[in-house]
């Protein structure tokens, strides 16, 4: 299955402050999650982020939104500070 992926603009302006090759290594977590959607690093979260996903990347998260063939990347950040 073909999926459209959007970013949030407060994703993207979380993904250009990042450096170039942890940037490079979450897009590429990210097509690699596109091509293959059973990935066991997909987590479904509670409160408060409800019927949103989180794709585990290193020590850096992405929080997505999924619905039938639209991904909507939402959120990209540190471990450490992606539920603050």
């Amino acid at each position: 299955m073909n999926y459209n992926i959007q970013y949030d603009p407060k994703a993207l302006k979380q993904l250009k402050k990042l450096d170039k090759p942890i940037a490079s290594k979450i897009l590429d977590g990210i097509e690699e999650y596109v091509s293959n959607p059973n990935s066991n690093k997909i987590k479904k979260l509670k409160t408060p982020f409800d019927g949103a996903y989180r794709l585990r990347i290193g020590d850096y998260r992405v929080i997505f939104y999924q619905e039938d063939d639209l991904i909507l990347i939402s959120k990209i950040a540190h471990r450490k500070q992606i539920y603050l």
